[in-house]
């Protein structure tokens, strides 16, 4: 990846409409590791897909996860769903200092104010707020759909898998999202 990242920047750099990349997704500050989560939710079954990936410092993936939700009452419990599945994920992986990423503001907002929610999703978000104190450091950052785009694909690809994936190495379908996050010119 990070070859193919070098070539493209190289590439990018010749044109003449290129320019330094702005708004996406940025790497953690060293020595962290940044989970970015995303979900989708169906209304008309009330059922879901959630995704989750994991990046170190240099912009290295690291794990990433997928899963279908079979019941949600809405977008929102989809949202806490995603980030309870994405803490599971960086406490399996092993990380201690993390930075959280969702593009969904109301996500951030509750945990940022402790995980107290009065919604359906009050008891996710409280087990949220509880797994994210067995991390030595969190934070959580609300970013843009386009610095969440891997995340997203990953909740995409849920929707025509049988079982919860989960992936050591990058699969496919999100290698060039990945690229493109670590890229530093743009030609858009």
């Amino acid at each position: 990846m990070g070859i193919i990242a070098l070539t493209y920047n190289f590439v990018n750099a010749s044109s003449s409409k290129a320019s330094m990349k702005k708004g996406g997704w940025h790497c953690p500050p060293r020595g962290f590791v940044k989970l970015n989560v995303d979900a989708s939710f169906d209304h008309d079954m009330l059922k879901g897909t959630m995704g989750a990936v994991l990046r170190d410092d240099k912009g290295r993936f690291i794990a990433g996860r997928n899963e279908k939700i079979d019941h949600c009452a809405d977008v929102l419990m989809a949202e806490a769903l995603a980030l309870k599945f994405g803490l599971t994920l960086a406490q399996r992986a092993g990380c201690n200092r993390l930075i959280i990423n969702s593009d969904n503001l109301e996500v951030i907002e509750t945990m940022q104010d402790g995980g107290q929610s009065t919604g359906a999703a009050a008891a996710i978000f409280d087990d949220c707020f509880h797994y994210a104190c067995d991390f030595i450091v969190t934070r959580f950052e609300h970013c843009n759909r386009e610095a969440n785009r891997v995340a997203h694909e990953l909740a995409k690809l849920a929707r025509f898998s049988s079982t919860s994936d989960w992936f050591e190495e990058p699969i496919n379908e999100i290698v060039l999202f990945l690229t493109n996050d670590v890229l530093i010119i743009s030609n858009e």
